[in-house]
């Protein structure tokens, strides 16, 4: 065979190679396989990435979190339940949820997700801030009036002791100090404070009975006011008295609000 038939023969069965190549790419499989092949790939690409725990939790970061009354090590244990789940199926929720069961000193959690196996966690710890004893148990609350924890039980002593190396607020009640997770008479506990504050009293104790409140500061001064009758009107003759106090250098040990004209035992 001549060279020139050789040529026009490679030509002919390369035209005709092109033409079955072209009809089977016309035909609607092969045209729906072209058209879903980079899908399906990435489809058993991520498959295979579920299959081998690419996304599983494997890490918790607490970020910036200044911890100091739950401990990272206590964190983790709480958290140990999330280890190895899914990153995307967990609702972030779930971790808040059951942050706030374990642990009374959790006040505020956000949970972000750091692809492909860390979970970034920020807590807020409450401030303790009084501790009350009442029906035989010791109760912490925080400066927000919620309930941290119970201390213990039938142990009056001990409780007072908990606040010998603290400025924490010590309240001894002849009745339940907690309703709903909340201090009662937290509201008008925080008024009378805010407002001796005002005037540079530092409340270290507190008794209350029968409504009756009978504040007592870190220098021994003591106040009586009746939280459940009339508060706002004991807290002005309390402002009045205590700028007049102020201005006269009044030198006293106690002061009861409950009346028209307040009593002062002068020293």
């Amino acid at each position: 065979m001549s060279p020139m038939l050789y040529t026009l023969y490679m030509q002919e069965i390369s035209r005709k190679k092109h033409v079955v190549i072209n009809r089977v790419k016309r035909v609607p499989l092969v045209v729906s396989l072209r058209r879903f092949t980079p899908f399906l790939i990435f489809l058993f690409i991520v498959f295979l990435s579920f299959v081998l725990g690419i996304w599983n939790i494997r890490n918790f970061q607490y970020g910036d979190s200044k911890l100091e009354n739950v401990s990272k090590e206590d964190l983790d244990l709480y958290l140990s339940e999330f280890k190895g789940k899914n990153i995307f199926l967990l609702r972030p929720i779930e971790v808040v949820d059951t942050l706030y069961l374990s642990n009374g000193y959790i006040k505020d959690v956000t949970v972000k997700k750091i692809l492909p196996s860390t979970l970034s966690i920020s807590i807020e710890e409450f401030l303790p801030f009084y501790i009350g004893y009442s029906s035989n148990s010791c109760l912490l609350f925080a400066n927000t009036g919620s309930l941290i924890k119970e201390i213990c039980k039938d142990c009056e002593q001990e409780c007072k002791e908990e606040i010998e190396t603290t400025n924490m607020v010590y309240i001894n009640s002849d009745s339940v100090l907690e309703s709903n997770d909340k201090l009662i008479f937290f509201e008008e506990i925080y008024k009378v404070e805010k407002l001796l504050s005002e005037f540079n009293y530092q409340i270290s104790n507190l008794s209350i009975e029968e409504g009756i409140a009978i504040f007592k500061d870190t220098q021994g001064h003591t106040f009586t006011f009746d939280l459940s009758n009339q508060l706002d009107v004991q807290l002005a003759r309390m402002y009045l008295v205590g700028t007049k106090i102020n201005k006269d250098m009044i030198q006293y040990t106690t002061l009861d609000l409950r009346f028209e004209r307040p009593v002062m035992n002068i020293k």
